[in-house]
């Protein structure tokens, strides 16, 4: 069982963390993409507006002090100053800045400031010197003034920036300048290091959710499962008739609440399955003792045991047995008729009140041999209802028999019938033996017999008021119970006026 229970509890804690980590890892594959993207595009563009903005400001600059038969790498003072501040620009924006010629020749770069003319003729060093921008990018930069493009230098990603150097009109005498050569300024894109960094940081974050999510899935799942193998566990239980067994429940979410049906659920069945066996008992020796009676009569007057002349008086207590048989046998259809929905209803209009006095007139032997005084029969007015006659005289013969027989010798039972809120309400209340306040919730319950000792059906199986309950309410009253001292039972239902 512990190993079944294990296996269910990591079945469902796989299928959540996979659950949870794909969603997850589907999320961070996004995000991270998404955020590789925009830095980087946000790094070119920034990278790439400083280099076109100084390349700008140096192609202004050069094409101030150059002319067309200057652009070359041999040596001059003004060449020397283009190189120093070639040098400024570079070390500022961190990158290479040089000059090409109409051809994409490099011709001035910053490794050759402060050098002297009779060291080298040349303004451009042996590493730029072997250089030469491609044509397509040196037609770009001359069709559109300036270019942006990325290129690879030595194995590297770089992004390179040229701008046009065009000398005013006012030198050449044209009305448009001449494009002399152009401002070239590379630098290493870095792209790799900005994933690697990105992928870096988000590893180690979702390492730490995964984490977190794997504890937290954990705990839920166990939370989760764990009320659940209880109730298998009670289910299996009450397969084999032990309801004794509850939910433990924590909390006041849907898995409480799930907890508290359950053992809800648990109560009932257990409360049903006591009711159950009880009224089997009760019904097997209802059975068993009239049946043994009547046996053992006719088995004494067939065998001569019982004197022909006695043979009427026991034929009396066997007609009395079968009687009883009788009434128990309808007793039970009737209740199961009820419950199915097949009991058939035939209401109508009718005078309650005689109902009332012709009943109770059946009762008059009994009466008159308990000296029992019937009160609230001379104020009792016709009132009329709508319901079902003969339901309705078995529900009162019911609480008429119970109250006769557990009136004490010399008392009472008192009876009335007024209209409230558009019922009639019928009272029966009798003297003697009290019901204790903690019987009279279950006094209606089915197969429920009050205290062994004082039973208000001591001949029954405990169906009578369970019986006399449901016929009320199927004719659209309700009826309740109440002993407010020791010494007095009473009775009240309703039922809809005419």
């Amino acid at each position: 069982m512990d190993k079944i229970k294990k296996k269910a509890t990591s079945n469902i804690f796989v299928t959540y963390f996979i659950l949870f980590a794909s969603i997850f890892l589907v999320t961070f594959v996004v995000l991270g993409t998404s955020l590789i993207f925009m830095v980087d595009s946000y790094s070119v563009n920034q990278k790439t507006e400083l280099l076109q903005e100084n390349t700008r400001e140096l192609a202004s600059s050069i094409s101030k002090v150059l002319i067309i038969n200057d652009m070359n790498s041999a040596y001059s003072a003004e060449k020397e100053n283009i190189c120093s501040s070639l040098e400024v620009v570079s070390n500022c924006i961190d990158s290479d800045v040089f000059v090409c010629n109409t051809e994409g020749k490099i011709i001035l770069c910053k490794e050759q400031t402060g050098i002297r003319p009779y060291y080298s003729s040349s303004m451009v060093c042996d590493e730029h010197n072997n250089m030469v921008m491609s044509d397509r990018l040196i037609q770009n930069v001359y069709e559109n003034g300036t270019a942006v493009e990325t290129i690879t230098i030595n194995g590297k990603s770089c992004y390179v920036v040229g701008t046009a150097v065009v000398t005013p009109s006012y030198v050449t005498g044209k009305d448009s300048g001449t494009i002399i050569g152009s401002v070239f300024a590379v630098v290493e894109s870095k792209t790799a290091e900005i994933v690697t960094s990105i992928i870096k940081m988000f590893t180690f974050v979702a390492l730490i959710c995964l984490g977190i999510g794997f504890l937290m899935i954990w705990l839920l799942t166990k939370r989760m499962v764990t009320p659940l193998q209880q109730m298998s566990t009670a289910a299996k239980r009450f397969a084999v008739g032990d309801f004794s067994y509850r939910v433990k429940v924590e909390g006041n979410d849907e898995l409480a609440d799930l907890g508290y049906a359950f053992n809800d659920m648990a109560d009932a069945l257990d409360k049903l399955e006591s009711s159950r066996r009880s009224f089997v008992a009760n019904v097997s020796h209802e059975l068993k003792t009239p049946m043994t009676s009547i046996a053992g009569f006719i088995d004494g007057m067939l065998d001569g045991t019982i004197p022909s002349e006695k043979h009427e008086y026991y034929l009396k207590i066997v007609s009395d047995e079968v009687r009883r048989l009788s009434r128990l046998v309808v007793a039970m259809l009737n209740m199961s008729k009820m419950e199915s929905g097949d009991f058939e209803m035939k209401q109508k209009n009718y005078n309650i009140s005689d109902q009332i006095i012709h009943i109770l007139l059946t009762f008059e032997q009994n009466i008159d041999k308990k000296h029992i005084e019937i009160l609230g029969l001379e104020n009792m007015k016709p009132h009329r209802v709508y319901a079902d006659p003969d339901m309705i005289y078995q529900v009162i013969y019911n609480l008429f028999d119970n109250a006769v027989k557990f009136t004490n010798e010399g008392g009472y039972i008192a009876i009335n019938a007024d209209e409230e809120d558009g019922m009639i309400k019928i009272s029966i209340k009798n003297s003697g033996e009290g019901i204790n306040s903690e019987e009279l919730p279950h006094l209606f319950e089915r197969f429920y017999k009050v205290d062994k000792s004082r039973s208000l059906d001591a001949s029954g199986a405990g169906l009578g008021l369970y019986i006399v309950k449901m016929m009320v309410e199927m004719n659209g009253g309700k009826i309740v119970a109440r002993s407010d001292s020791s010494t007095t039972a009473q009775f009240i239902f309703t039922l809809p006026r005419a």
